[in-house]
């Protein structure tokens, strides 16, 4: 949905002055910015999803409608992606592109937006769409989880942005992705979502309502912030808009949004109330990605000091984190999917010799704590002595991760 600083999606910030310098543009590291601001004034390129994704695919669901869906990488853990409101999963392009040599990366249109075509396209609540995240999944992943055989077991993890973020925690509580192994919720917070309510249709409507080409749209999207990489902008852009549908503006060729955001008002508060607790609540590892220090409510806060989620901070990108910085994005996802192991095969501790005291290696992550057990981030060996229980019932703290 729409920030306050970004047009299209999450209700996390208060307005701010947009700068119209795109000599600005946080990009991956200072050559990249410096390039990019020297070539301000020049076209932006479109591009094509080739570029970035092996395959794009119409996933028909019955009783839902057909949804688009791209695929980059051919092996290794699920990383299924979920865009924000007004985005689509083109994104995610420049993150999957770093991450498909090691992962499968998976990144629906979700309902009302891009290629996705459903029954009820201007049915936005969190019901429906969450729904339809989980039926994506079960229609391209659920057969083999569906089996006995662990070896058959599709190791996943949930990835959303804004509004995609608080689906990916509504979808992860329905406990139906059974390979889930980690949820990472990008620059969306409960509390401020909610907050910056009343300001959303006011962004909206400030948008422009038509453009006359895909280079003047990417071009506005760069100028006015929204868009901080020129890139992505010739890339997402064009999967954002549409012909206009009748009248002077059609025949003239004239082009405007393809998901109508206002129509999605009366569901924005189901978006996000109860976010916060339900995120703390998921029993699998996860990641808060957060362009701003300041923006944690109180259940964040109090779980971040109990050391229940990894919190990391990117105070140099803009509300969409994974197009202003996608090469810092895509390395906390794989840190992230490294350090829990997600899809790696478990560590297997040799047996000590004869007469040595056995060591154990420290686990790569924290213990998870049950009612009644303890099981460490690393499955251990059944020769291995066993790891002692921690003293709190909480998960111990994970630092907070500033990125540079």
């Amino acid at each position: 949905m729409a920030s306050t600083l970004n047009a299209h999606s999450a209700f996390d910030r208060i307005p701010e002055d947009v700068q119209a310098s795109t000599g600005e543009l946080s990009l991956d590291n200072p050559t990249e910015q410096q390039q990019a601001a020297r070539s301000s004034r020049r076209s932006i390129e479109q591009r094509s999803w080739r570029d970035y994704w092996d395959s794009k695919q119409q996933v028909d669901i019955e009783g839902r409608g057909s949804f688009n869906v791209y695929t980059a990488g051919s092996s290794g853990a699920v990383v299924l992606c979920l865009h924000g409101g007004g985005y689509t999963g083109l994104t995610w392009s420049l993150v999957a592109k770093h991450l498909k040599d090691r992962y499968r990366v998976v990144a629906p249109d979700l309902r009302s937006h891009g290629e996705t075509s459903t029954a009820d396209d201007l049915d936005f609540s969190a019901e429906t769409m969450m729904r339809d995240v989980v039926e994506v999944w079960k229609a391209l992943f659920g057969s083999s989880s569906n089996s006995s055989s662990s070896s058959s077991r599709v190791p996943t993890l949930l990835v959303g942005h804004s509004m995609g973020g608080a689906l990916a925690v509504w979808a992860a509580a329905t406990k139906e992705i059974t390979g889930l192994d980690g949820v990472v919720v990008i620059d969306v917070v409960e509390g401020t979502a909610l907050a910056a309510l009343p300001h959303m249709m006011g962004v909206l409507n400030s948008r422009p309502a038509m453009f006359q080409s895909v280079q003047a749209a990417a071009e506005w999207a760069v100028r006015s912030g929204i868009c901080k990489n020129r890139e992505l902008a010739g890339l997402s852009l064009p999967s954002q808009l549409q012909q206009a549908p009748a009248g002077d503006a059609a025949a003239a060729g004239m082009l405007t949004w393809r998901t109508p955001l206002t129509a999605s008002r009366p569901h924005w508060e189901g978006w996000y109330r109860g976010l916060s607790d339900t995120f703390l609540s998921l029993p699998v590892p996860k990641m808060l990605l957060l362009a701003g220090t300041d923006r944690l409510d109180k259940s964040l806060t109090i779980g971040q000091m109990q050391g229940k989620f990894q919190l990391v901070l990117m105070p140099t990108a803009g509300h969409a984190i994974q197009e202003d910085e996608p090469g810092k994005t895509a390395e906390h996802l794989q840190q992230f999917l490294h350090r829990f192991r997600i899809g790696e095969p478990p560590m297997v501790i040799p047996r000590a010799p004869p007469g040595v005291r056995p060591v154990l290696p420290v686990a790569a992550g924290p213990l998870f704590v049950t009612d009644s057990t303890v099981e460490a981030a690393v499955p251990l060996s059944t020769s291995a002595a066993a790891a002692p229980a921690p003293t709190s019932s909480d998960e111990p703290s994970s630092s907070v991760q500033l990125a540079q």
